[in-house]
């Protein structure tokens, strides 16, 4: 089964590469060209429209991967997830920047951020921290000065 799978694989692509043209408009593909090997004129369709259809949503994957902020570094761990670990360790709830910092390092990596953006956004934060801090009259809970940094960001 595999092996034909390949072979599926193998052969749709070649048919893909030597008769389907993007640039071309679907109703002249299905229409005018002949078709290719040996293929139903209505698979060959099907077959076109398929393709047009994942050229339109991979431009828009393409287009929402470059507004990405950051990668995390959780894998299959949801939020929740790091969010219940935390409580158990710590004896509260965390705030969303350390649901942050817990997302985005690597455990492979010994704790260390995945990439520029992560180590930008928690020195941002923590800088954003440690000056409301400072202004904040002495006993404010630094629970809410962690909320009001995140938000003047992320909100």
């Amino acid at each position: 089964m595999q092996m034909m799978g390949v072979a599926w694989r193998r052969w749709r692509n070649e048919v893909k590469a030597t008769s389907y043209d993007s640039n071309i408009p679907i109703e002249e593909l299905v229409s005018i060209r002949s078709i290719p090997h040996g293929l139903a004129a209505e698979v060959w369709g099907k077959l076109c429209v398929h393709w047009k259809n994942t050229e339109k949503s991979s431009k828009i994957n393409r287009e929402n991967g470059k507004k990405k902020r950051g990668t995390h570094a959780q894998g299959r761990t949801s939020i929740p997830s790091l969010e219940d670990k935390f409580l158990k360790e710590n004896g509260r709830k965390p705030t969303r920047i350390e649901i942050m910092h817990l997302s985005r390092r690597s455990k492979r990596k010994g704790g260390a951020p995945v990439d520029v953006e992560a180590i930008r956004y928690e020195n941002l934060l923590d800088e954003a921290v440690q000056t409301r801090l400072q202004d904040m009259p002495e006993g404010t809970q630094a629970i809410e000065v962690h909320e009001d940094a995140f938000r003047l960001y992320f909100l």
